[in-house]
């Protein structure tokens, strides 16, 4: 039988199959490999936060009542899950306290610029400008004035960000955590590192495929060891921003306690709504008289008949009633006459003033512009003091890499309200020959990766500056040619007053 397969080859007149050579194996096997990893790589270039198919589940928050949100303040610590599902629910059902949270989170317009440090300036001239640049396209990959509005947000309602960055294709992604299964334990850098409870896996281990492989070595060490269930999460990629910093043991919304006023707003609403909807029914009564004896002065059942017909042709907003009684209206209007709608306004004050912000933000009628302005600088401290957290957690990641060691982000303390005053600050000291035009560029809106480019792209590429020429005036003439024409220069003579002017010499002393 060998014999047979041996000769088959030659029978049917075919040569042996030829081998491939070490080269082809080894290209064959780099190019399958390249594909892998173009299939892998676009695989991680989407942050995939759940899965709609397989992960149904919806979120859903209680109503607390008032007297719910005064025991939780008494005890915040033990109440903290509570506290912090009141306010997420509040967000979204009261448009004053959502209101109030965008109002905060506005208050910085992030806007940055990159700073060097440690720089021997005598010797780094050569490539201290590729590093920059280096520097700027790391740091754009944050999308900063995106992604921190969310954690902005999230701080001045639950008072805690806790997150883990991600690096997905060009983007660095912070991926929020659960706030439930999450602590604050250590600090670093001046930085809150977070703590996870490994035990939010136990429900559904399939969500564990979301989070970077981290989450999956630190939970199957929890697995084979139970006292393993809270683990620090290796920072600088894993941080938490707090609003609160003066408390670290426990999250507590910075805005809680304006929770029982906004529950008065709501019960001044629907006061209103009831006595509203009161005034639109009425009530008619047929009296029946009766004698000094007790008799009906008519006969009842004609009385009945004459009131009910009259009660069939009522509209459902109109009732009546047959009596022999007189019957008085007592009314229950307030002394002053102070109405409802008077009461839902005061009660909006009140919550304005409980938050700590003004009314004249909120239109108030009563505006004035230096009261409110110095109002909104107070206020926009509250949001810059998270902005400067946020800005420790960004260069810790940012000099924990190559490109960021002789670099750190700096925020500006600039808001929509004061992005004009800022901006001639730091032109006019640049005009000084102070280095503030990088600070100049940040506060009307550019990126650092954006100064660069643009630069060579109007002045080298485009030529902007030679093409775009402003037309003569006084503010573009020198001194030389300034001034008003003279009617000489306009082929023009002179009238008697100048005549008179011109012998006596008296423009003479306005040079």
């Amino acid at each position: 039988m060998a014999e047979s397969n041996a000769a088959s080859p030659k029978r049917h007149g075919r040569s042996p199959a030829r081998k491939n050579t070490a080269a082809e194996v080894s290209k064959s096997f780099s190019v399958d490999m390249n594909k892998l990893w173009r299939t892998n790589f676009r695989a991680l270039e989407k942050l995939i936060w759940r899965d709609l198919n397989n992960n149904p589940k919806s979120q859903t928050f209680y109503k607390y009542t008032k007297d719910n949100i005064v025991e939780y303040l008494k005890d915040p610590q033990k109440n903290e899950k509570q506290l912090r599902n009141a306010v997420i629910y509040m967000y979204g059902a009261s448009s004053h306290f959502r209101r109030l949270i965008q109002y905060f989170v506005g208050l910085s317009d992030l806007s940055y610029f990159i700073l060097p440090y440690g720089i021997d300036a005598s010797s780094a001239k050569g490539d201290l400008r590729k590093k920059f640049l280096k520097a700027s396209d790391y740091v754009s990959k944050f999308d900063i004035k995106r992604q921190c509005k969310d954690i902005l947000t999230v701080c001045l309602r639950e008072d805690v960000y806790y997150c883990t960055a991600r690096e997905i294709g060009n983007k660095i992604t912070f991926q929020q955590l659960p706030s439930d299964y999450c602590k604050i334990s250590s600090m670093s850098d001046n930085v809150c590192n977070v703590t996870f409870d490994f035990s939010y896996f136990d429900a559904d281990q399939a969500l564990i495929d979301y989070y970077s492989p981290e989450f999956s070595t630190k939970y199957a060490a929890y697995q084979k060891d139970r006292t393993q269930r809270y683990q620090d999460l290796e920072p600088p990629f894993s941080f938490a921003i707090k609003c609160n910093t003066e408390i670290l043991n426990y999250a507590m919304p910075p805005f809680a306690g304006v929770l029982r006023n906004l529950y008065d707003i709501s019960d001044y609403e629907d006061l209103k709504l009831t006595k509203t909807e009161l005034e639109n029914y009425a009530l008619l009564v047929m009296k029946l008289g009766i004698d000094k004896d007790g008799n009906w002065l008519m006969d009842y059942q004609k009385a009945v008949e004459f009131w009910q017909n009259l009660d069939q042709v009522m509209p459902e907003e109109i009732g009546s009633v047959l009596s022999p009684m007189d019957i008085e209206k007592i009314s229950f209007d307030r002394a002053g006459g102070t109405n409802d709608t008077d009461k839902v306004s005061d009660s909006e004050n009140h919550l304005w003033s409980a938050a700590g912000v003004s009314s004249l933000l909120f239109n108030n009628t009563k505006a004035s512009s230096a009261a409110l302005l110095l109002s909104i600088k107070s206020d926009q401290a509250i949001t810059f003091s998270i902005v400067q957290s946020i800005e420790l957690a960004l260069n810790r990641i940012f000099q924990n890499q190559a490109v960021g060691k002789s670099f750190r982000i700096s925020f500006l303390d600039i808001s929509p309200y004061n992005r004009q005053e800022m901006a001639k600050q730091y032109l006019d000291a640049a005009r000084y020959g102070f280095p503030t035009i990088s600070m100049y560029c940040a506060s009307i809106g550019m990126l650092p990766c954006e100064v660069e480019s643009l630069a060579f792209l109007e002045s080298d590429a485009l030529g902007l500056h030679d093409k775009l020429i402003p037309l003569q005036s006084s503010n573009t003439m020198s001194s030389s040619s300034s001034g008003r024409p003279t009617n000489q220069s306009k082929g023009e003579g002179l009238d008697d007053s100048g005549e008179q002017t011109a012998d006596s010499d008296q423009n003479a002393s306005r040079i």
